[in-house]
Order: structure tokens, then C-alpha cells, then sequence
């Protein structure tokens, strides 16, 4: 039987969490399902799959009620939005704060919250003994889904729920190779690539100060945007690496970018998941990181990993990796498969039944 599934999302701009959104929703439509993507903020900088519906929730309207009164309220007029405009759904997924924040006090049937990111890191220094207790308010109102099995060990220690499964997030690799071909970057020369959201979780700093001790003749392309790029531009400038740094931006589509490259560098302190792994494994990239506390190593060989902030380490092994590129690649585990991913998500439907 076909099965309704929406997926909510703050905004289509962005990469992790909003291509998921994206990758998930095409993967049920090729299953012969239904899904529909419901965002709050009318702002689409991604491709929209062929045959996904896309439905805006103005949230932008509740902004004036108080905090306290304002999840009850939005939650209404979401069911209410959801119900007329694409009726009952089997499933709901909710992504990111903004729409965990509203849609834990929704009453549609078999509401999810995908959890992106290790919530122990992803609040750290902020997480006194109120904050905890709200994010309990909304996280344990639901059944959850993590990422990664990091991201769901971290979710039961902070919480103390085992309510939570893992579903690790999926590639397409038809529409990444699709989507990779589609033009080739203007860059002379061999280089190595960064795609993420300039903020402090990404740590571009360790990643321009590894790059430039490491002396290789590669450039790096940094594809991203963000509140701390004006930050990596100066420290690009005081280490004298200006000629050799590319900040190229965001990029809808940033898998030429990364099909071009010699190699893929993660210098997060921490990741959920870090789907660009996989994406640049699929395109046949080997890739540097940072072993953080969920993801990476749950992705990468051993081999393919460095100590958290240790640029030293960073650069020794961007030098090997830019010099035998082969012994850095490895094949992706058909576990980070889309098909995979959607079958588990359908389970749920059956699994609250």
C-alpha cells in the first residue's frame, strides 16, 4: 500500500540536513510512495528532485507570539496545514531545532525527530541544568532517529532514553554522479576540497593551518559560506597562502567540486554524520578527517583519520594522501545505500502499528 511521508525542514538552504531531507524524499518516490517536504522559511537554494512535493509553512507569522505559547500554537496550524494540504500522513520527520521545537507538541500521527548532530557537542558550554530540561521537553516527546551510531549513543547517555533507533543518513549515487558531471569547476591546477558551512563546529581554522604547514603544491578549495568565512580569509592572509586558497562559495551543486579534487579534507571538531564523506567516496575521492566523536570513524579506515585539532597530524597526512592517493580510497558500505535508508524509515510506519 502507498505511504505518505513528510519530511519538515526550517529551510531548503544549506547542505547536511536539508539534502537528507532532499535524498530521503526522492528515495521514497522511487519506492512508490508519496513524499512531501514542508518547510518554514521560503528559501530554496537546492535542486528539488523531480516528482518531490514541496509545500511552504509560513512560521515566519508565530514569530511575534511569546516562546512559551508559540510551539502550541504553530503545532495547530501545522497539523491543521499538513492535513489540508496533503492530508494524513503515515510518517512525519522532523529536522533541526527550529521544527523539533514546534513539531514536538504536534498530534499527527507517527512524528519522528531525526537527530543530525551529537547534542552533547552541538550545545556544549551552554548546556546548564534549564537548557537540558527543555531539550528533554521536546526530545523525549517523540520517538527519535540518529544519524549514526554515535549520535544515538550520545542522544541516550544526555537523555537517558532508549528511545531512539539508527538509520544512517543515505547517498543516492545515481543522482550524485548525475549531479557531478553537470560542469567543471574553473580552477587551474590540482587541488584539494572542503565543502561545509563556515562555523565554528567545522573548524576551518585547523584545517588553513594544517594546509599551510603541510606545503603542498595543491590548492585548497573551500565551498561554503557562512559567519566565519571573513575569519578564514584573514587567517588565509597572515600565514601569506592567499595565491593558494579558493573561497568559492556555496554551490547547489558542489559534487563537481568535489569530483575534481585529489582529495576531501573534514577538519571538524564534531559531525552527526558528515555526509560529504560519503559523497566524495562515492565520486571515487579518498578522504582526510578529524576523528570526531560520531561519524567519520564510522565511515573511514583508521588510516583515513587524525586526532581532533591536531593541524600537525592534518598536514602530515594531506601530504601522504596528496602523493598515494590510492592507498587513502576505500568502497562505501552498502549500508550508507539509499534504498537501505528508505526501507528503514517505511519500518517505522509498520513498527507504531
Amino acid at each position: 500500500m502507498k505511504k505518505k511521508v513528510v519530511l519538515a525542514i526550517f529551510t531548503l538552504q544549506g547542505n547536511g540536513a536539508e539534502r537528507f531531507a532532499l535524498t530521503l524524499a526522492k528515495g521514497i518516490n522511487d519506492a512508490g510512495h508519496e513524499a512531501h517536504i514542508v518547510y518554514f522559511k521560503d528559501i530554496i537554494d537546492l535542486p528539488i528532485p523531480e516528482g518531490v512535493q514541496t509545500h511552504f509553512f509560513d512560521y515566519q507569522k508565530f514569530r511575534a507570539i511569546p516562546k512559551f505559547m508559540r510551539a502550541g500554537i504553530a503545532s495547530k496550524a501545522f497539523d491543521k496545514f499538513v492535513l489540508k494540504q496533503i492530508g494524513t500522513p503515515d510518517l512525519v520527520l522532523s529536522n533541526l531545532f527550529p521544527v523539533d521545537f514546534i513539531l514536538c507538541r504536534s498530534q499527527l500521527p507517527n512524528v519522528h525527530m531525526v537527530i543530525h548532530n551529537t547534542t552533547s557537542q552541538e550545545y556544549a558550554g551552554r548546556l546548564d541544568n534549564k537548557t537540558l530540561a527543555q531539550l528533554k521537553n521536546i526530545y523525549l516527546s517523540k520517538p527519535c532517529v540518529g544519524v549514526s551510531q554515535g549520535v544515538t549513543d550520545d542522544f541516550k547517555k544526555l537523555f537517558g532514553s532508549e528511545n531512539i533507533t539508527t538509520i544512517y543518513n543515505p547517498i543516492d549515487l545515481d543522482s550524485i554522479h548525475a549531479a557531478a558531471n553537470e560542469y567543471v569547476p574553473e580552477i587551474n591546477g590540482p587541488y584539494i576540497v572542503n565543502v561545509g558551512k563556515f562555523k565554528a563546529q567545522k573548524r576551518h581554522d585547523i584545517l588553513i593551518q594544517a594546509y599551510a604547514k603541510a606545503n603542498i603544491q595543491e590548492k585548497l578549495v573551500l565551498v561554503g559560506t557562512g559567519e566565519l568565512m571573513e575569519q578564514s580569509k584573514a587567517l588565509v592572509k597572515s600565514l601569506n597562502i592567499e595565491d593558494k586558497v579558493i573561497f568559492a562559495g556555496f554551490k547547489k551543486n558542489p559534487y563537481p567540486y568535489i569530483k575534481h579534487a585529489k582529495l576531501m579534507v573534514v577538519s571538524s571538531d564534531f559531525e552527526g554524520f558528515s555526509i560529504a564523506i560519503l559523497e566524495s567516496l562515492a565520486l571515487g575521492k579518498p578522504v582526510i578527517s578529524t576523528d570526531c566523536p560520531s561519524g567519520p570513524n564510522e565511515i573511514l579506515l583508521p588510516s583515513n583519520l587524525v586526532p581532533l585539532q591536531d593541524f600537525s597530524a592534518m598536514a602530515e597526512k594531506m601530504g601522504m594522501a596528496v602523493k598515494n592517493e590510492k592507498d587513502f580510497y576505500q568502497r562505501i558500505d552498502d549500508k550508507f545505500l539509499l534504498h537501505k535508508a528508505v526501507n528503514l524509515y517505511l519500518n517505522l510506519i509498520s513498527e507504531s502499528k
